[in-house]
């Protein structure tokens, strides 16, 4: 059992990857506003089904209970049923060119990609679509494409990927060095995870039981 299975059984999943920010409103009505920290990914996953309460479901409860808010794990949406289409990749270059796409460099929320071993990219192709989820291979991190890269845009065999948040350094993410790396793309693209929220359950006639609430999820960042 493991936060990936409630994922898996999810009956809805509501995505936050809002950056943390205040706002407040001056005595001359004037609305000041400022960004306190990173965009990070929460994931509240709500479970309508049924659960037959027997002994496979009772030890699943015991270890989400043993899991608690402390364990970290791995989760990806790509296993739900019916919603394979939430990281799927939108662009229109074919599975070998993404795959080719190494990291030349990155800066604050830019990747630097060289392009010289893909083929036949053409200047009306879409690299990656805005939205699109990308991983360094090697990272813990997962980041989405903020402006639509095409084809039109590479310049020396490289091309500019603005993300939706500063890329992580290799201190914030277990020493990796993602310089020289391909990207996981799409469905291929994971997020570590603890569980902040875990709801309490109620047992149904019949040996079932249900869960109370939600499922929160949040990714951690070292």
């Amino acid at each position: 059992m493991s936060f990936q299975t409630i994922i898996n059984n999810a009956s809805t999943i509501t995505l936050d990857v809002m950056p943390m920010s205040s706002a407040v409103m001056t005595r001359s009505n004037r609305l000041k506003t400022a960004t306190r920290g990173e965009a990070i990914y929460k994931f509240n996953v709500g479970l309508q089904t049924l659960f037959q309460y027997n002994g496979t479901n009772r030890a699943m409860l015991q270890t989400l209970q043993t899991l608690g808010r402390t364990t970290e794990q791995e989760i990806t949406l790509s296993n739900t049923v019916n919603m394979g289409y939430i990281m799927g990749y939108a662009g229109t270059i074919s599975a070998g060119n993404l795959n080719a796409l190494t990291i030349d460099s990155f800066a604050n929320s830019t990747f630097v990609v060289d392009t010289s071993t893909t083929s036949g990219i053409l200047a009306g192709d879409t690299i990656f679509e805005s939205g699109d989820y990308i991983q360094p291979a090697n990272s813990r991190y997962t980041y989405q494409v903020r402006e639509a890269v095409f084809g039109s845009d590479i310049a020396l065999d490289r091309v500019s990927v603005l993300v939706n948040r500063n890329i992580y350094t290799s201190t914030s993410d277990n020493g990796a060095n993602i310089v020289g790396q391909a990207f996981n793309v799409a469905n291929n693209c994971t997020f570590p995870v603890k569980c902040l929220s875990q709801p309490s359950h109620t047992l149904q006639p019949g040996e079932y039981f249900t869960f109370d609430g939600d499922f929160q999820f949040v990714e951690v960042i070292l």
